[in-house]
């Protein structure tokens, strides 16, 4: 996977930025607050929902899937550029929105790739390989932020910084990304399910005293369900997320420095999550997933209790929600990616971004709006309510 250099460079900068547009709203660009960076980040990712399905039936109808994560790679630099010599607030939101809506198109044609390049049974091993080494980007981007706010470089120099990372990951991509030679192993993988089924059917027939309830082995996959827990899920991780960083500069007084190093910790645990995954039993199929759900539901809650503590023990509840989350997204995001490569048809690659996408527009409304109107607690129980829904969609799936 020698073509996984150019979304480390890329995920570094989105490591990066991750922190720091949200304080570039907030705290440099007059009339930015919250609730508009709330709207803008919304506005994007809706605007970005009909982008993924043009982008993934656009990428499995022409089989070119290089052509569009160079596409990404190269519009996201140069409309960062053109972020960074601008300080009017609607045009920076009009040129973030573009960002995300380019920043999607190298999703499916990155989940096909990985999907063509592997076999069926190796697929959560590639998916694992592939969020490893770009949460390690991720990481290094937090990272890079911490140490450079904490020399005393400015927040726009920290923008400048991103460009280029954004710009490394193109020039990788050009050397390194090749598409697939031949594009069935999806294909090779519905028969496998329909086949499976007759014969478990077959099995089931041959046996005495077949009852209502032995038909229950013939039961399939839920793919709405899978579709519905992916919003709420990912609405849910918008809502908490998105106004997390102004909260700590808020509630903790935080410096810029260390609310980098709070995210660090946050991508450093789900790194090491990914280690853990190598070794998880096949047995354990998609059955994990709803017990994420259900844990994040309750790890969500514990930075509603950051106000009323002393200031070391609001700390500790900060690192460690954010570390425990960070932990388990990692199993999560496996088995949610192979699962949704399973059921959902080619041609429409996309649905699983679009998904994501709808949920994480909706949680980056709002997230902000209740968090500014009502309090910071009152998002993060209505975060936890979301995880919840989602753990009750996961379960019907699995």
């Amino acid at each position: 996977m020698r073509w996984l250099a150019g979304f480390i460079f890329h995920k570094i900068a989105f490591g990066l930025l991750s922190v720091l547009l949200p304080l570039y709203i907030t705290q440099t660009v007059s009339g930015g607050s919250l609730t508009v960076w709330g709207i803008i980040a919304a506005s994007a990712t809706f605007l970005a929902i009909p982008f993924s399905f043009l982008w993934g039936y656009l990428c499995d109808a022409t089989q070119r899937y290089r052509f569009f994560i160079l596409l990404s790679f190269a519009a996201v630099t140069v409309l960062l550029y053109l972020f960074s010599l601008n300080t009017d607030l609607l045009l920076l939101g009009t040129l973030y929105t573009s960002i995300v809506v380019f920043q999607v198109a190298h999703e499916p044609p990155k989940n096909v790739l990985i999907a063509e390049t592997y076999s069926h049974v190796e697929w959560k091993h590639a998916f694992t390989l592939y969020e490893a080494w770009t949460e390690l980007g991720w990481v290094i981007g937090l990272l890079l932020g911490f140490v450079l706010i904490f020399f005393g470089l400015s927040i726009s120099t920290l923008l400048l910084a991103s460009i280029c990372l954004s710009f490394l990951s193109f020039v990788a991509s050009v050397v390194l990304v090749t598409d697939p030679a031949l594009i069935f192993e999806r294909g090779l993988v519905t028969i496998e399910k329909s086949i499976s089924l007759v014969q478990r059917g077959a099995t089931l027939l041959s046996r005495e005293g077949v009852n209502p309830y032995s038909l229950n082995e013939l039961k399939r996959e839920n793919p709405l369900a899978l579709c519905v827990g992916l919003v709420f899920f990912s609405l849910a991780t918008s809502m908490f997320f998105t106004p997390l960083p102004v909260f700590f500069a808020t509630n903790l007084a935080l410096q810029t420095s260390t609310i980098f190093m709070l995210f660090l910790l946050n991508s450093a645990s789900c790194l090491i999550g990914y280690f853990f995954i190598k070794k998880v039993e096949d047995s354990e199929g998609n059955t994990s997933i709803h017990k994420i759900a259900l844990l994040r539901s309750l790890l969500v809650l514990l930075p509603a209790f950051v106000p009323l503590t002393p200031f070391p023990l609001a700390m500790v509840l900060s690192v460690t929600a954010l570390v425990a989350m960070g932990f388990i997204y990692a199993f999560y995001l496996v088995s949610v990616t192979s699962a949704s490569m399973e059921v959902i048809p080619q041609g429409k690659a996309g649905l699983f971004t679009a998904l994501v996408g709808t949920g994480s527009a909706i949680g980056c409304l709002s997230g902000p709006l209740i968090a500014e109107n009502v309090g910071f607690q009152y998002t993060f129980i209505a975060s936890a309510l979301c995880f919840l829904l989602s753990f009750v969609a996961f379960k019907k799936f699995a």
